[in-house]
């Protein structure tokens, strides 16, 4: 199968979250998602009036090469729709965004809620170890029925972190709740605010719950900079 990828954007900027923020990075913002969650920063992405790039393997890691950014940021959409495995480019840092519902090593044939069919074969995991996963399994927030069945298979992984956005200190033990039911290391946790405005970022109370129950705060650098702006 040759794997073709649908593309929503390309830029160059600053990783804003997680556990390489502020990191000088090179995003590629796929196309598609098998989520609709309600406060969705990057609704475009799986809009059906986007206009649509659509490139192989070899063009893609063309661009990606071409960046002089170390780090890779692909995200989306879903970026585990897509035949990640593919685009290695060498002394690039690889790190992946994800919802945390799609197995990467398992092949995949789904229809989307917009009806567009995703198909791929297994990733392959001796390539894929080495990426910087972020998972993001979506709380009671986003208004989804999301199965987490397999948010099990992440918490056997030593590749990456886990970054919940919450709206309310209620949020906290949703997720203390989730990460207690899958055995995931609170150490491998952070927590973000919803919002795409400053004013959203700046709530020192809220912060001050995640601390006081022990995690990892993500701050959301391009929101506090941009705002709702675009590639950034």
């Amino acid at each position: 199968m040759n794997p073709l990828f649908y593309l929503s954007e390309t830029f160059e900027s600053i990783q804003g979250e997680g556990n390489y923020a502020g990191t000088y990075s090179f995003f590629v913002r796929f196309q598609h998602c098998n989520l609709r969650c309600s406060w969705c920063d990057s609704k475009f992405a799986w809009g059906e009036n986007e206009q649509v790039t659509i490139v192989s393997a070899t063009e893609l890691k063309t661009t990606i090469k071409a960046s002089k950014a170390p780090h890779v940021i692909l995200t989306g959409g879903e970026p585990t729709l897509y035949q990640l495995d593919k685009l290695l480019v060498p002394n690039k840092q690889y790190h992946v965004e994800t919802n945390g519902t799609i197995l990467p090593t398992q092949a995949l044939d789904i229809v989307l809620p917009d009806g567009h069919r995703i198909q791929r074969e297994a990733m392959d995991e001796r390539i894929i170890q080495h990426f910087n996963w972020v998972i993001s399994p979506k709380l009671k927030n986003a208004q989804q029925q999301v199965d987490t069945t397999n948010l099990s298979y992440w918490a056997t992984k030593s590749w990456g972190i886990f970054k919940f956005i919450i709206q309310q200190k209620e949020d906290i033990s949703e997720v203390t709740e989730m990460i207690q039911k899958f055995n995931i290391d609170k150490k491998r946790v952070y927590i973000g605010l919803e919002g795409v405005t400053s004013e959203s970022q700046l709530q020192p109370k809220l912060v001050d719950e995640i601390i006081a129950n022990g995690f990892n705060y993500s701050p959301r650098l391009q929101v506090l900079l941009w705002g709702a702006k675009r590639m950034k």
